[in-house]
């Protein structure tokens, strides 16, 4: 837990003020509990006390250094009982309590700004809580200002190239990404990031430079290396995703994003070479077996699997499933394999 770097200085001048002033022991108790509070709250309970006695104190006629000494508190208060709500947030995949816990923590960093306008962790924690609750425009809204209120906070231009590309602004993403680069050349996920930007912009030479580059600065993260596998395979180069597929499943042998990638070859490969449809059967299995089950793309894979394996009943009802859950974009992909596997075809990866 962050410690307030303002708390002890404060707390005395607090203090004095109370003696100086006259003001009773309620108050000097008042001070001393949130300042040892402040010290030591590490739970949601902790500091909805801090939080309390910043309201009490709010109520009372207090000396101005008294003032902003509870106003700091509780806007620093706030902010670290949002983090909690947004971080148990983060291990549940019950939508409903999501949307509750975000509000709360919503709730909990606005109010903290409202107390402390220039606390830019606020903001940006804010910003995090619009994204996750679908909010776009209010999310890059206080992204930009807590940049602009601390230039050189990597992370919240990180999170905004995030969002960027999330909303397929990449362009405009991909600056945010080169930003990050400037103030760390080494951030794996901003070189990564950056890559995207360049694949999704059709710029391949450059994007293949940037996953080298990303591979580079983290040889043995499996992600990496399934990111550079990936551009990889979408532009033909078979045998080398092949290789780093294979890599990455060597350093975690149940990543399911390396082994659904690796199926799709093996599956559809139109080089015979490089085509194992009893191989591509089994990973896609592992895949669909290790992930949570939302992503189409793990279904499509299996089911180009088993019609690779001459399985085509099984092969549509398993991209039936790829269907129900894709993007209305991915879906006339889809009807086009379900009528191959209809015809009892197995689907190819065009030629490059």
């Amino acid at each position: 837990m962050r410690k307030m770097l303002w708390q002890s200085g404060w707390t005395w001048f607090v203090l004095f003020a109370c003696a100086s002033m006259g003001y009773g022991q309620d108050v000097k108790a008042m001070i001393t509990e949130a300042a040892k509070l402040s010290d030591t709250a590490k739970n949601q309970e902790e500091l909805t006390r801090l939080v309390e006695i910043c309201d009490q104190a709010s109520g009372l006629e207090l000396a101005q250094a008294q003032v902003e000494y509870f106003t700091k508190l509780e806007a620093w208060a706030r902010n670290k009982r949002g983090e909690i709500y947004a971080e148990t947030s983060l291990m549940t995949d019950d939508p409903e309590k999501i949307q509750k816990l975000e509000a709360a923590a919503l709730k909990d960093f606005s109010l903290a700004i409202k107390k402390n306008p220039k606390h830019w962790q606020a903001i940006h924690n804010r910003a995090l809580s619009y994204a996750t609750l679908g909010q776009t425009e209010q999310a890059l809204a206080d992204l930009d200002l807590a940049i602009k209120l601390n230039p050189k906070f990597e992370t919240a231009i990180y999170n905004k190239a995030e969002l960027l590309y999330e909303v397929s602004h990449f362009a405009a993403a991909l600056k945010q990404y080169q930003t990050v680069l400037k103030l760390n050349p080494k951030d794996v996920g901003a070189m990564t990031g950056q890559a995207h930007c360049f694949y999704r912009l059709e710029s391949y030479e450059a994007a293949m430079m940037a996953y080298n580059q990303a591979v580079k600065l983290a040889p043995q993260n499996p992600l990496v290396l399934a990111n550079r596998a990936d551009a990889y395979s979408d532009l033909g180069y078979f045998k080398e995703a092949i290789l780093d597929y294979k890599k990455a499943l060597t350093l975690e042998k149940d990543l399911p994003r390396a082994q659904q990638g690796l199926a799709w070859i093996l599956a559809t490969c139109p080089d015979d070479t490089y085509r194992n449809p009893e191989l591509a059967l089994r990973f896609a299995k592992a895949a669909v077996t290790q992930s949570d089950g939302l992503d189409f793309r793990y279904f499509d894979t299996l089911a180009a699997a088993e019609a690779a394996t001459g399985q085509f009943d099984v092969a549509k009802q398993r991209v039936g499933e790829a269907i129900k859950k894709a993007p209305t974009s991915e879906k006339p992909f889809l009807q086009h394999r379900l009528a191959l596997y209809e015809k009892r075809q197995a689907y190819r990866e065009p030629k490059r």
